[in-house]
């Protein structure tokens, strides 16, 4: 193969691995070898989508073989989980895809029974912000 097409191809993998786990490398890295918008949002968005839907896939494959366990009233969980359903998924999915990773962000949310429609609707908006930020912060004041 050519060269140019070796690097190109090496630089695309580096980028989707990159961003698999958390977004803001691999648009930093698309900004600096000057790719388009779209080759970023292709290399970076596509590929941390896809972790996202293996995170959500994970639960099923890590079954915990737990003893029924009585339930008792704790009012930290009840507290917990009203925070979470009334801001946490939202925050969660906001900050996903820099601090948490969005694999686990994802099994996160499917153990605290959160849809696969309102999950995956704000963390590709989630995605897509942080993505367009990092790679036009880079081409800002590094080019």
């Amino acid at each position: 193969m050519n060269v140019e097409l070796d690097s190109y191809l090496t630089s695309a993998v580096t980028m989707a691995l990159l961003s698999t786990w958390k977004t803001y490398s691999g648009p930093a890295i698309a900004g600096a070898l000057s790719l388009s918008y779209v080759e970023m949002l292709l290399f970076n968005g596509v590929p941390a989508l896809l972790s996202a839907i293996f995170g959500w896939k994970l639960d099923g494959l890590i079954s915990l073989k737990t003893q029924p366990r009585k339930v008792v009233f704790r009012p930290k969980l009840r507290k917990f989980l009203y925070n979470w359903k009334k801001y946490g998924y939202i925050i969660m999915a906001i900050l996903a895809p820099i601090l948490t990773g969005i694999p686990t962000y994802t099994l996160i949310s499917k153990r605290l029974n959160q849809k696969f429609i309102v999950t995956f609707y704000f963390l590709s908006i989630s995605i897509l912000f942080w993505s367009t930020l990092s790679y036009f912060l880079f081409n800002t004041f590094f080019y």
